[in-house]
């Protein structure tokens, strides 16, 4: 027969499973109740949904508070994207572009202009048809942004970046336009450039829903992955 512990002299490798129990247990409740919300909020009155938000409401406010005490430290360790983040965001452009902005940008044969902002340490994608993933902000000279992916991040994909996932295309099937491609060569992952480039390697006289006939295009590009798998 084994003795009784005395109440309060537990094991302290009990108790800190017990808390991580606990913790765990409130993360998964607040990742239901969240994504819930985010992905259907049409779904909130029903009675699954109603049973998530009674089990949400028996999570203690002490729970609550040792979850976000235990993870800050991890997330704000692990995610240079929020230190980025903090120091502002490199693909935000303020008022129309200026000649001079280019001046120091190399140029390609077919006239694209670039800079490189940040210098990857990552492979460069390998010829044939290779998957990458680009976080991307498209500008019109006058300043316009007409497209990006740098948009905000749902939980609980927002602890590890700001933004949402890239776009991912493959190389070579005319996805893109033939600016924006040409526009990753000799890029390596991790690096960010910005591009500038005609309407012919655009979207020509046509143009394309904000964007008009023979506008020039200017991006920002980050590679953030090459092949298969998901990039944040």
């Amino acid at each position: 027969i084994h003795e009784q512990e005395a109440p309060g002299n537990s094991d302290p490798v009990e108790r800190r499973g017990r808390v991580s129990t606990t913790m765990l247990r409130s993360l998964l409740l607040l990742v239901a109740a969240t994504s819930a919300a985010a992905f259907c909020p049409a779904l909130l009155p029903t009675s699954s949904s109603r049973s998530a938000a009674v089990q949400m409401s028996m999570v203690s406010r002490r729970d609550t508070l040792l979850l976000g005490a235990s993870f800050a430290p991890l997330v704000l360790a692990s995610s240079p994207a929020l230190a980025e983040e903090a120091q502002g965001n490199w693909a935000e452009h303020q008022g129309p572009f200026s000649e001079s902005e280019f001046a120091d940008f190399k140029s390609t044969a077919s006239g694209l202009k670039y800079k490189d902002v940040v210098q990857g340490t990552g492979e460069s994608p390998p010829e044939g048809k290779s998957t990458v993933r680009v976080h991307y902000a498209g500008y019109l000279p006058s300043g316009s942004l007409f497209d990006t992916s740098y948009r905000p991040a749902l939980f609980p994909f927002s602890l590890r970046n700001p933004y949402g996932p890239p776009m991912a295309f493959k190389l070579g099937e005319r996805s893109v336009v033939p600016g924006f491609e040409e526009g990753l060569a000799g890029m390596k992952v991790g690096g960010k450039r910005i591009v500038y480039f005609d309407s012919s390697l655009g979207y020509g006289k046509a143009g394309a829903g904000p964007i008009p006939g023979d506008s020039p295009l200017i991006f920002f590009l980050e590679l953030r992955s090459i092949g298969a798998g998901m990039a944040l």
